[in-house]
């Protein structure tokens, strides 16, 4: 590995080991909601890594990485408006038919599924929209990856993450049905 590669790699991770709250706090503040501070983080940080030969040159790599978080922002918010709006709902309500079923089956499907759709109204959008598009609609991780312009990683973090709160939600009862 060449030495400006190996100077830009020590240099990021220097500056990662000192302002990694605030960078955090950074993407946090700007994305509300809209996806995972760390997850963002992390992409980025792997970007500038494969880019070693850049990190050489940069002088401030703390004020870099922050116009990079800046970027990385900028495309979340223009990837949200392309990704087509997940409505969870009709994914349920089209694979079941209550009408065939006996009258108690048919009130236990719907009060499990207002309570799931309770559920996944709780959780941030990119982890719905991953756990609705892979577990209702049946898309793949790499189709996912493919149409959202995400890497893998990302979208099976979020999954994971979208099937744990899933889980203490409906365990707990810490909903009640819409």
């Amino acid at each position: 590995m060449d030495d400006d590669v190996a100077r830009g790699r020590s240099r990021l991770v220097e500056a990662l080991d000192r302002d990694r709250r605030r960078l955090t706090r950074f993407v946090e503040a700007r994305l509300s909601g809209w996806a995972d501070a760390e997850d963002l983080l992390s992409d980025v940080v792997v970007r500038l890594l494969e880019r070693g030969d850049l990190l050489g040159q940069v002088e401030d790599v703390t004020a870099y990485l922050y116009r990079a978080l800046t970027n990385a922002i900028i495309d979340t918010f223009r990837k949200r408006r392309a990704r087509p709006e997940v409505d969870a709902p009709d994914a349920w309500q089209s694979a079941v038919d209550e009408r065939t079923a006996d009258p108690e089956t048919a009130l236990a499907m719907a009060e499990q599924r207002d309570r799931l759709s309770s559920a996944l109204a709780r959780l941030p959008e990119p982890e719905r929209a991953v756990w609705v598009a892979v577990e209702m609609h049946g898309r793949s991780f790499r189709e996912l990856a493919q149409a959202w312009d995400e890497p893998i990683g990302t979208l099976l973090s979020r999954k994971s993450r979208a099937g744990k709160r899933l889980r203490v939600l409906l365990a707990t009862n810490l909903i009640d049905p819409v």
